[in-house]
């Protein structure tokens, strides 16, 4: 089965496009079979499933960390974001220091580095903890020092694997709320791994769900409420009602065999 978003298949085709994607692991493991799916500037696909599903593999490949067995993934993004599920900081240095980092391996002067650095705190709500180490944070801060690092070096496409799984629900909301605002301002591509359907239908323009192991995309959903989303659209019943379908797809997903 294939899968491509609408925006994906507009005039100006898609900026971020894999096809037919197959991953078999050395020792056998088939971890996806067959995922197809493009997306477009602006757009943010969540893509959803079972624990060891391949939804992580799936990002690896489309950042180019890791190569398919079969299939293609194609790149218009000239520089991709890459927010991982653990926040991999250096210890050694600060927290501005760490939202930096990729900025400094680039060769941004230090002026401009230290003035996006800081935006992206205040961003994520951690200027007051620019010059604590890591070391002295909770793990869902560093997690949002993380996120700051990445949108710090303003990439041409965002791939999010499980970013704010350790967030409580008020920052989580509130970080899901700039995101939203950050594709909107500099539209480019953005594809969310999640395990929260609720977070996925609010954020997303398209939700993936993938079935079992190997992972297939199954099912497709477009979320019909427009652009922004407020808030208080999580508590109407026609919310609920997406969110329902999309769990209900889950389900069903987990109990697809290849």
């Amino acid at each position: 089965m294939t899968e491509r978003t609408p925006a994906a298949e507009s005039g100006g085709g898609p900026r971020l496009e894999l096809a037919g994607v197959s991953k078999v692991y050395d020792d056998g493991t088939a971890a996806l079979a067959e995922v197809t799916l493009g997306v477009g500037g602006g757009e943010l696909v969540s893509v959803v499933g079972p624990s060891g599903c391949g939804k992580s593999t799936l990002l690896r490949i489309a950042a180019g960390l890791e190569a398919p067995t079969s299939g293609t993934v194609r790149h218009a993004p000239e520089r991709i974001g890459y927010v991982f599920q653990d926040p991999a900081l250096l210890p050694w240095r600060t927290v501005r220091a760490n939202v930096e980092l990729l900025m400094e391996l680039r060769g941004t002067p230090r002026a401009e580095r230290r003035e996006r650095a800081g935006r992206a705190l205040e961003l994520v709500g951690l200027a007051e903890f620019a010059r604590h180490r890591p070391g002295a944070l909770s793990g869902g801060m560093r997690m949002r020092v993380s996120l700051a690092r990445t949108l710090a070096d303003d990439p041409d496409a965002l791939l999010l694997d499980e970013p704010f799984g350790a967030l409580d629900e008020i920052t989580r909301a509130g970080l899901g709320d700039e995101l939203a605002a950050l594709l909107a301002a500099r539209p480019r591509p953005a594809v969310l791994v999640t395990h929260s359907v609720a977070e996925a239908a609010f954020l997303s323009s398209t939700v993936l769900v993938m079935s079992a192991r190997p992972g297939r995309v199954v099912a497709r959903v477009e979320i019909p409420f427009p652009f922004p989303r407020e808030r208080s659209l999580r508590a109407t019943p026609e919310f609920a009602e997406v969110v329902a379908d999309l769990t209900g797809r889950l389900y069903r997903g987990m109990a697809e065999v290849a």
